[in-house]
């Protein structure tokens, strides 16, 4: 595998160059937004997505929300640089909270959540801004190959005050959310021949099995999850009603259930802003 030095260098001059935003975050955020809508990377699995999902419309359509969801990838990741270099700003961004209440709940009755999230919105300043907000929150991610990036990624999660858990760690979840602790995972991956079969969008995908399995094993419930961009540098967060598990129930049976539980409220996410998403993960294969 070759080394990831020539990146790293890269994205170092970019965060230099950004800085804590002005500016300079702004053009950059226009050249990268003309860069993507110039190169259209895996347009053809987003486009495909988008008459899965919405099999309704129209090519026009279609072609307007990826067009937008290029432009706003770009400027999520332009404020994710801004909020690496002045972590502390991220909490004045999330102007509005709809459904604080619920975490608060989990919180408080001592069983911890599953915090389901989509890569929707700006999933990495969810993290952040739930870290910095005091509230007990790991998140699952999977290791990056290249050591050198592996360890960028991982120092900027920290300045964030966010903790992780690496995705092969099964027992560690379970451990946290007996603690009280918040897991987020991410349940809009495909998940190959281990995920469970279940309906998003009306047509069968692989879905994570994580959200489910550790509901049931402990009690807690599922708070499906998202920040919501409603401009440069603004946010809503919201949270959904919680998923709880029945745990009484057949294991296989519920475990099914709530996973297509879970895959609608990420519909719900979805087509509340459907520029938001990504779109050129190929979900449904």
């Amino acid at each position: 595998m070759g080394s990831m030095l020539p990146v790293l260098k890269i994205l170092k001059t970019i965060s230099s160059y950004i800085g804590k935003g002005g500016v300079r975050a702004a053009l950059f955020d226009c050249f990268l937004s003309s860069l993507l809508k110039m190169a259209k990377p895996r347009r053809k699995v987003a486009m495909d997505n988008l008459s899965i999902a919405f099999p309704q419309s129209d090519a026009e359509w279609r072609k307007k929300i990826l067009i937008k969801a290029y432009n706003h990838l770009s400027s999520a990741l332009v404020e994710y640089i801004v909020a690496l270099n002045d972590p502390e700003v991220v909490v004045s961004w999330f102007e509005k909270t709809e459904g604080k209440e619920y975490l608060d709940e989990a919180l408080a009755n001592g069983k911890g959540a599953i915090l389901l999230f989509g890569h929707f919105g700006n999933w990495e300043l969810l993290g952040g801004w739930l870290a910095l907000s005091n509230y007990p929150v790991y998140a699952m991610v999977r290791k990056h190959d290249d050591k050198d990036l592996e360890e960028l990624i991982d120092s900027y999660r920290r300045r964030m005050g966010l903790k992780v858990i690496d995705k092969d760690n099964i027992r560690e979840p379970v451990r946290q959310l007996k603690k009280g602790h918040f897991v987020a995972i991410a349940g809009d991956q495909h998940w190959g021949e281990g995920g469970i079969k279940a309906p998003f969008f009306g047509k069968l995908c692989s879905t994570p099995p994580g959200p489910a399995m550790y509901a049931f094993l402990t009690g807690a419930p599922i708070i499906p999850i998202a920040a919501y961009r409603d401009g440069k540098y603004t946010y809503t967060f919201e949270a959904q009603p919680p998923i709880r598990p029945q745990r009484q129930a057949d294991k296989q049976k519920e475990i099914s259930r709530l996973t297509i539980k879970a895959n609608q409220a990420i519909e719900e996410m979805v087509k509340k802003a459907p520029e938001q998403w990504l779109w050129m993960h190929r979900r449904w294969r």
